[in-house]
């Protein structure tokens, strides 16, 4: 028989340790299976014994290869399974330790759990309790693994023993909420479940297994985007569901012992780890993490009701002499309570503030009895204790005091408690201990400049920063503690506790001053800043830095500081950093600027513009220069080729940064840096940095901003950040609309640093058109800000608008942004009234309102979108349609040609609306009208007044025919017919008989084409008489046609009423009457027919009586009296007291016929006695008002 092995014959409990040992697999109770690679296979081919089976590929060929499963070892340490093969005994012991012990997770390799089974003996099978599974989207269509999950429920239905299966739940939602179901209910998944919905078909199966004591449910949730489908939908909706009403139907309708579990998760597909369990021998190398909140309370309370106890019993020592030692130990029994590390920062901060107070009392007692206990012996003294935490706060204690008293060797102590605060390296332990150091010897600190052992103020600079570069590691330290599920409950301590390290910065700001700031504490607060590599870190500390310190700190040490940005973790919030600093600086530079600031700003603004546009157009007349021969042709070739070149002033210069720096404060604000156009190479090569402006600058004269070219710095490092750091387009356009702030508020004057903010942003935006960061709320909001700023800072809206670069940008904006400036544009002009004098001017507005001009929403160019036509008109676009219309009057040019000419491009702009110039075409014939009769009153002063005329009349015909032929809406033509008489009207009054009569004819065309409604018809010739009848420049025959077709066709309408009313009103075309207005008078000779006049209103008398209703009639009546009245107070002659008898007898016998007692009988009967009694109080000779 052979020999039992060793193994065997060591005790049970050893051979136990034994086993734990070697199958421990790296500290983790858990073991991933895997499906073994396709080379590992082939290599491993001939030695496997495993069950073999085929998986497909994940890939577009979806081939299928023959593999079998593995272990994947734990990188941390491989567990030693030979011990396995010793014997068949040994076998059976170390199986229930490796099988029993450990978590199986198979992650999403399903195919794997079947073999790995079916491999196992049925005594192993029920030695698993834990197994882990990786469950993809029950709605996912391109990878379903439905046929998988069914194989491995059958065969979980084997295992007797399995206390928990683990499942993740793979699923999908937007970011934010999206249009459909948020969620399901549990009724909803009931229906799912009864219509045997695929996505419920896996919990069927799982249902199925019913052999699982507990089954827990993990979330594993991606990046969905907004759903455009019902899958999609369902995914969504499914997703939010998968960790609360989805557990609930599992538990309580299908009866699956289902919860919600806690995941921590790793590797490709976000598959579950548990926690690992580390054996007692590795824990000594990890920190204790705080225990849970539940207990935190009941342990802080304790460790509370410990210090008091030991506060009560140290007073009352160190009020007994003698009793010195015993108060010393009850203090460090006290401050031992700080060694938990079951406290989180809120609750360890309260038990540090107890044991504070008790520590502070110490402190004032050792002070007053120093002479008796002497502190330099207690200080040795308490370096005995037992514990560091206690022997440190005691030290300190005493060593501060210590600190407190003359002739004491100041700079040793400082020296030695900062070496000893190193032995504690506990997160939260270290950070309390070293803010206890900084707090207790900061009204100690030296501050003199003596060399003696005292200490100077270097020492005490020495002792802050190296207690702040200590504390900043512990505090970035603190993340990496507790497991990493924990994270974001590490961040929120983190940030409880990022006071304790801003104040050693706090203590900097007040020992400085500039020149030991900028040679001995930024570059150190600034190296420790950028090594520690920690996005908060770096983030608060900076801004701790911006604030603490003065701004003219600031100032002197731009660029090292930007520089330290520019080198930052490039998930750091850079821009919330930089723009904090520039507005800071733009805010004190405007307070430390003169106080006489130009007070005709809009003149300062125009002569500025006017030096800006002259230089651009220097630029494009001008070739380049050649480059001189200390420049290499790469040095004067454009780094980017959207921008433009160099000026050839530019290029050919040759002074140092120092020289151009001195000549540009010589021209006293005369643009000498780049233009918008600059190259950024060139232009970042030529700044000027701090040290330069300031060796250049008048010592103790100007303001800040003559020392230091704070835009030229920013706009440099700016663009260092945007490449070193590559930040998102939203930062970007954020840091340029606060350096165009800044460029705003310090140099109003310098309109050039303004539109070569614009320019660089103009680059980024084509440069990311297709990017969709461009097109984010955030970015479009900074867009519109920066497209704004000039706007609302400038006095004039034309300086912004004739910025060379502000319409190009504008121009690549999406749609709701250009009509965002477009309408704040408009409005600004209307508001201010801002006349519109010059076609540059219009032209540079007209290219912003295009956007409103336009029907639907057009995409800028390059933008990757889709023009649409808006169907209706609403609320907002009829409101911005009348805006175009009022800026039309704001056309107020010098000089006729020019009014013409913006007119005439207003018309061009306009025209793009379609049918919307049905709105905007009549206040442009109203602006031609008046134009048309400044014409006239030059017509002595201008030999082409007349050429003019004609081709403002022709424009005008142009634009109402334009208007008939191309709107379609109702009220169109009948506006066409009106536009077209004022037109002919006007026409007649400066003298273009011939013009007019095409007028007049042109609105009888559009009457008889387009009028067709009876009202709008009789409307249309009231209007044309009225104009018809304050003519005076038509010839007789011209005016007869016309005034004769008027009539005729008021005698063709469709209603009696209408046709009578039309023809008495028509007669007033055969009787002129003088117009004031021209300074015409009684005496003036005017065109009168009076038997035409009597004619049109016997006419008219006929039509009134043949109306079937008498009430309508008698009304008519009376009307046609008023008209009779009226022409025999003109002294017409055809009109005589017979016809105003017979009309009177003849109302008087309708009225006492009429039987109906009507309204509108008593209405006309009201106006018959009225006009009797006009006449009666005339005297009219032989009129007879009441019949015999």
């Amino acid at each position: 028989m052979a020999e039992e092995p060793a193994l065997m014959r060591i005790p049970p409990e050893i051979r136990m340790l034994i086993y734990d040992y070697l199958l421990d697999n790296g500290g983790t109770k858990d073991i991933s299976i895997r499906n073994q690679s396709r080379s590992e296979y082939e290599a491993l081919r001939s030695k496997t014994k495993r069950s073999v089976y085929n998986i497909m590929e994940r890939s577009i060929a979806k081939k299928s290869y023959e593999t079998t499963y593995c272990a994947e070892p734990e990188p941390r340490r491989a567990m030693h399974t030979a011990i396995m093969h010793i014997n068949r005994k040994i076998r059976e012991e170390a199986s229930h330790f490796l099988y029993t012990r450990h978590a199986f997770h198979f992650g999403d390799d399903l195919e794997a759990v079947v073999p790995f089974l079916a491999d196992k003996t049925p005594r192993t099978r029920d030695l698993v309790r834990e197994i882990s599974l990786y469950k993809r989207s029950p709605t996912n269509a391109i990878e379903p693994d439905s046929c998988d999950w069914s194989s491995v429920c059958r065969s979980l239905r084997n295992l007797q023993s399995l206390d928990k299966l683990t499942l993740v739940i793979e699923g999908a939602r937007p970011r934010g909420p999206w249009d459909g179901p948020q969620s399901l209910t549990v009724s909803d998944f009931r229906l799912l479940y009864s219509t045997r919905h695929e996505s419920l078909g896996w919990a069927r199966e799982l249902a199925s297994i019913g052999t699982i004591r507990e089954v827990v449910i993990v979330a594993d949730i991606h990046n969905l985007p907004n759903p455009e489908s019902n899958m999609m939908l369902v995914l969504a909706a499914f997703s939010s569901s998968i960790e609360t009403s989805l557990v609930d139907f599992l538990r309580d309708d299908l009866g699956i012992p289902a919860r919600m579990g806690q995941p921590q998760y790793c590797g490709e597909f976000g598959f579950v780890r548990p926690t690992p369990s580390y054996p007692a021998a590795a824990v000594t190398d990890k920190m204790a993490t705080p225990a849970p909140p539940e207990d935190q309370a009941r342990l802080l309370e304790d460790a509370l009701v410990a210090v008091r106890q030991q506060t009560s019993l140290m007073r009352k020592c160190l009020d007994t002499p003698g009793k010195l030692m015993d108060a010393l130990k009850c203090c460090s029994t006290l401050v031992s309570e700080l060694r938990t590390s079951s406290l989180g920062p809120k609750q360890y901060y309260e038990l540090y503030m107890s044991v504070f107070d008790a520590l502070r009392y110490l402190s004032v007692h050792l002070r007053e009895n120093h002479p008796v206990n002497h502190l330099a012996d207690l200080y040795e003294l308490v370096q005995y204790a037992g514990n560091i935490v206690p022997r440190l706060y005691l030290m300190i204690t005493v060593g501060t005091a210590y600190m407190a008293i003359e002739d004491a060797p100041v700079k040793e102590l400082m020296k030695d408690m900062m070496d000893m605060s190193r032995g504690v390296q506990h997160p939260i332990r270290g950070l309390f201990l070293r803010y206890y150091l900084s707090g207790q010897a900061r009204d100690y600190l030296p501050t003199t400049e003596s060399d003696g052992p005292e200490g100077n103020i270097s020492d005490s600079i020495n002792f802050v920063l190296t207690n702040f570069v200590e504390m900043n590691k512990l505090w970035v330290r603190l993340q990496h503690q507790g497991h990493s599920r924990e994270r974001e409950q590490r961040i929120r301590e983190r940030k409880e506790l990022q006071l304790l390290v801003g104040s050693n910065i706090v203590r900097l700001s007040q020992l400085v001053d500039l020149e030991t700031y900028k040679s001995s504490i930024l570059a150190p607060l600034l190296e420790q800043v950028v090594q520690c590599r920690d996005v908060l870190a770096q983030e608060y500390l900076l801004e701790v830095i911006t604030q603490v310190f003065p701004d003219e700190f600031h100032l002197h040490t731009l660029d090292q500081f930007l520089g330290a940005v520019s080198r930052l973790n490039p998930h750091v919030n850079v821009k919330a950093i930089v723009i904090g600093l520039m507005d800071r600086l733009s805010e004190y530079a405007e307070r430390d600027g003169p106080e006489n600031k130009s007070d005709d700003r809009a003149q300062m603004e125009a002569d500025a513009l006017a030096k800006l546009l002259e230089k651009v157009n220097l630029q494009k007349d001008t070739p380049a220069a050649t480059p001189s021969d200390s420049k290499s042709p790469e040095d004067s070739k454009p780094a980017d080729p959207s921008e433009s070149s160099e000026s050839s002033e530019d290029t050919k210069t040759s002074e140092s940064e120092d020289e151009t720096a001195a000549k540009a404060e010589g021209n006293d604000g005369e643009t000498t840096g780049e233009s918008s156009a600059d190259d950024s190479s060139t232009l970042a090569e030529s700044t000027p940095s701090v040290a330069d402006t300031e060796a250049t600058a008048v010592n103790g004269q100007g303001s800040i901003t003559d020392k230091v070219q704070l835009y030229e710095v920013f706009f440099a490092q700016v663009k260092n950040l945007v490449e070193a750091q590559h930040l998102p387009v939203p930062d970007i356009i954020a840091l340029l609309v606060s350096l165009c702030n800044l460029a705003l508020n310090i140099y109003p004057d310098r309109l050039d640093y303004v539109d070569q903010i614009l320019a660089y942003a103009n680059t980024k935006v084509r440069e990311n058109m297709n990017n969709a960061d461009l097109h984010s709320p955030p970015a479009q909001q900074s867009l519109l800000a920066l497209l704004q700023a000039p706007l609302d800072h400038y006095v004039s809206t034309f300086t912004a608008l004739s910025l060379p670069t502000y319409v190009p940008l504008f121009q690549s904006q999406s749609y709701p942004t250009r009509r965002a400036v477009a309408g704040g544009v408009a409005r600004t002009l209307l508001k201010n009234q801002t006349t519109i004098s010059t076609t540059e001017q219009l032209e540079n507005v007209l290219e912003v309102l295009k956007v409103l001009i336009k029907e639907g929403s057009q995409a800028p160019q390059g933008y990757p979108g889709v023009s649409q036509r808006r169907p209706v008109e609403t609320d907002e676009t009829m409101e911005e349609q009348g805006w175009l219309a009022r800026m039309v009057h704001l056309l107020q040019a010098e000089d006729n040609d020019t009014q013409f000419k913006l007119l005439q491009m207003t018309r061009k702009a306009y025209s793009e609306g379609n049918e919307r110039i049905r709105t905007t075409t009549p206040p442009l014939l109203t602006a031609c009208m008046k134009l048309a009769r400044k014409f006239k009153k030059r017509e002595h002063f201008d030999d082409n007044w007349e050429t003019q005329s004609n081709a403002l009349f022709k424009f005008m015909h142009s634009a109402v025919s334009t208007l008939y032929t191309r709107v379609n809406s109702s009220g169109a033509a009948e506006m066409a017919l009106r536009l077209f008489t004022s037109a002919g009207q006007t026409a007649d009054l400066v003298g273009f008989e011939e013009v007019a009569y095409e007028f007049f004819a042109q609105a009888f065309t559009v009457y008889e084409e387009a009028v067709t409604d009876s009202k709008a018809q009789f409307q249309a010739v009231c209007v044309i008489a009225t104009a018809l009848h304050q003519t005076r420049n038509f010839g007789k025959e011209n005016y007869d046609t016309l005034i004769t077709k008027c009539a005729q066709h008021g005698s063709k309408l469709l209603r009696k009423p209408d046709q009578c009313r039309a023809v008495y009103l028509a007669s007033h075309l055969w009787w002129a009457t003088p117009i004031v207005a021209n300074g015409e008078s009684e005496e003036t000779e005017l065109y009168r027919d009076g038997k035409r006049v009597l004619e049109c209103l016997q006419r008219a008398l006929r039509v009134a009586d043949s109306c079937m209703e008498t009430a309508t009639s008698i009304e008519l009546f009376v009307e046609i009296l008023d008209r009779y009245v009226y022409y025999f107070d003109q002294q017409n002659e055809s009109v005589t007291t017979k016809y105003l008898n017979g009309l009177i007898e003849l109302i008087h016998s309708n009225l006492a016929g009429n039987q109906q007692d009507s309204a509108s009988v008593e209405n006309s009967r009201r106006h018959f006695n009225q006009t009797l009694e006009n006449i009666r109080s005339r005297q009219y000779e032989g009129v007879v008002l009441t019949p015999n």
